[in-house]
């Protein structure tokens, strides 16, 4: 379902995640070089047909099928660097390397609320990035949970919650998140 590469990849193979067809959540480092290699990356795949359903896709050399043009690849590759850009929480979130600092500095900046916001892509919250996240430690996963605890039971398009995702791929925030659910009603209940 998801992709979490890291910030030092610098190049990815020819067609390297073609026909993953459950893949629907990738984000590609900044400076990575797509320049040589990367056609057709992610061809096949649910994030490919949510790019094309944006209408940025794949075309074929007009004399030869099932061989990509060099300028719809990148612009693809493009679109998967650039395609959460106007949800800069949810981009954080999903880095590899995230800590509890950047994540406190932009709800400082931005505000408890901002834990609520909702990507027009996926209809996840922070929460939901940051729980997918194999990367996330316990301690920024619960950073963000004692923020808005009510981000815990938002569902995504996929009617999965943060708690679903971190079972499956951060159990140590799954434990976390339900220790910190259990502090939070404590110390409303005295």
């Amino acid at each position: 379902e998801a992709l979490f590469l890291p910030s030092t990849l610098k190049s990815i193979e020819y067609k390297a995640f073609n026909h993953c067809r459950s893949l629907r959540l990738s984000i590609l480092p900044n400076g990575i070089n797509l320049s040589n290699d990367g056609n057709g990356i992610i061809e096949n795949t649910v994030i490919y047909q949510i790019s094309a359903a944006a209408g940025v896709q794949y075309e074929d050399e007009i004399d030869y099928i099932d061989h990509l043009t060099a300028e719809s690849s990148r612009q693809v590759n493009e679109w998967l660097i650039h395609h959460m850009d106007d949800s800069p929480f949810h981009k954080l979130c999903y880095t590899s390397s995230i800590t509890t600092k950047p994540i406190s500095d932009y709800l400082i900046e931005n505000g408890n609320d901002s834990a609520l916001q909702i990507d027009p892509i996926h209809g996840m919250t922070p929460l939901h990035m940051l729980s997918m996240n194999p990367h996330a430690r316990v301690e920024t996963i619960g950073a963000l949970l004692d923020s808005n605890t009510q981000t815990v039971f938002c569902l995504d398009k996929q009617e999965q919650s943060p708690l679903d995702y971190a079972r499956n791929y951060n159990v140590g925030g799954l434990v976390g998140m339900v220790a910190g659910l259990c502090n939070h009603r404590n110390s409303s209940v005295l």
